[in-house]
């Protein structure tokens, strides 16, 4: 139920906002490939995109699916990412951040003292979400160029919502 309920609020946000915004051409970053261009194997729907706007304080309490708030003016992001295969960069987000692959095989890998690495992976038509403040990582697997559609909240109006963990401090994990 909690894949359903993640799924149906993307799919709103992300074909709304793909269609108002398919035609921007600023150049979209991932916390996957920075300052990479998209592969060329993709023939993208739509083009990558990061678009952002402030969103005022707001309560929703929909028990018992959903409680989220904040009392501070942030920024709503939306994303489309689409990014080659092999590991990406250790980082966190400022707020949570829900995911649907589009295509290919993502596998994140999620670090905390408590539990060590624990990786997880989805196929394309799956949603997941990463916690704010959670280290964690994505590695795109099997050869073939992922596309993510992303809603993230909490952003700092107009300030970075991805901070990358520096090389020295990432996690080892297995094959790292």
């Amino acid at each position: 139920m909690q894949h359903d309920v993640i799924r149906k609020a993307l799919v709103a946000a992300c074909v709304g906002a793909g269609a108002l915004f398919a035609a921007c051409n600023e150049k979209a970053t991932s916390p996957m490939q920075h300052d990479m261009q998209a592969s060329a194997a993709v023939i993208p729907e739509l083009p990558a995109f990061t678009e952002r706007a402030p969103l005022d304080p707001f309560f929703i309490n929909q028990p018992s699916q959903m409680l989220i708030r904040t009392d501070a003016r942030t920024d709503f992001v939306i994303q489309r990412l689409v990014s080659d295969p092999g590991a990406g960069r250790w980082h966190t987000h400022t707020g949570p951040s829900f995911g649907i692959v589009k295509q290919g095989t993502v596998m994140i890998t999620r670090y905390s003292k408590k539990d060590g690495c624990v990786s997880t992976t989805y196929e394309a038509g799956q949603a997941y979400y990463e916690v704010a403040g959670e280290v964690h990582r994505a590695t795109v697997l099997n050869g073939v160029p992922a596309v993510e559609f992303k809603a993230r909240f909490y952003a700092p109006v107009n300030g970075a919502f991805t901070t990358f963990i520096a090389d020295a401090d990432a996690p080892v994990c297995g094959t790292n």
